[in-house]
């Protein structure tokens, strides 16, 4: 089978379509939460069906190309970001020097963070994009 889990000498076992699929679904969910936003939402915000979403986060459907942009519009957030599956991420210095950040902090200080982080997300999604003035 083509679509199964395969083995090259070169590049190592490849995970099962079963496994990227149950990730970006898990994925999707996460951000959607950490958005404070329902299914319902988001969806609407990107242009999708609630019952096409809420399938997709079930992996009860595929998405397609063009629904993974509608995903990524939903939630306000670039492709490549939702694209970024757990642990896909560890080699972004940028990443990592956040994670190592995160670690000196109190819980009271990581609890301040992540309301700080929230109100920044939602702000960000509450404005239109802001045109470039335009040099004479």
């Amino acid at each position: 089978m083509w679509y199964g889990a395969q083995s090259h000498p070169i590049v190592g076992g490849v995970a099962s379509l079963t496994d990227h699929r149950e990730r970006f679904a898990n994925r999707l969910r996460s951000l959607r939460e950490a958005a404070g936003l329902s299914i319902e939402k988001a969806s609407e915000q990107g242009g999708l069906s609630a019952n096409f979403w809420g399938g997709v986060e079930r992996m009860a459907q595929e998405p397609c190309l063009d629904s993974i942009l509608g995903f990524a519009q939903g939630l306000g957030i670039s492709v490549r970001t939702l694209m970024t599956l757990e642990g896909d991420d560890a080699h972004d210095p940028e990443r990592q020097e956040l994670n190592a950040l995160l670690e000196l902090l109190t819980p009271e200080q990581l609890l301040l963070t992540l309301k700080i982080s929230k109100l920044i997300y939602s702000y960000k999604a509450e404005k239109p994009p802001r045109s470039e003035p335009h040099s004479s």
